[in-house]
């Protein structure tokens, strides 16, 4: 039983990421960072400028930090959640769940099939 309560932790973990578009979120913070480096690296601003145009990129990006740290705990929490109160209801193990996504065959075979899945969803995409 604790495989699968491990099972639906990961899938949940994934689901709630992706629902969340926590990738993107995470994709903007590296498009914002360029952005920034740009700004102090652009000679024809003056000092004013460049702080200004900064500190709104500054606002931008901790508010995606809010959402990625938010977001992540989330999505997290929610299904270790779930498997605590599975396990206070006498269905499966928290700790043996817990134990059991710390395993290294467990989080091999997870990465494996994360993995093709991740590659049949773009090939779908693409098509």
């Amino acid at each position: 039983m604790n495989i699968v309560l491990a099972a639906g932790v990961v899938v949940g973990f994934a689901v709630i990421i992706e629902r969340l578009r926590l990738p993107g979120h995470a994709r903007q913070v590296g498009r914002h960072s360029t952005t920034c480096l740009r700004v102090l690296r652009d000679d024809s601003l003056d000092d004013a400028a460049k702080e200004t145009a900064l500190q709104n990129r500054a606002r931008e990006l901790f508010e995606l930090l809010g959402r990625l740290v938010g977001g992540s705990a989330l999505a997290l929490g929610l299904p270790l959640g779930g498997v605590w109160l599975l396990g206070r209801a006498g269905v499966g193990s928290f700790s043996g769940t817990f134990a059991t996504l710390q395993r290294i065959d467990f989080l091999a075979v997870t990465t494996a099939v994360g993995l093709l899945a991740y590659v049949l969803v773009q090939r779908t995409r693409a098509s």
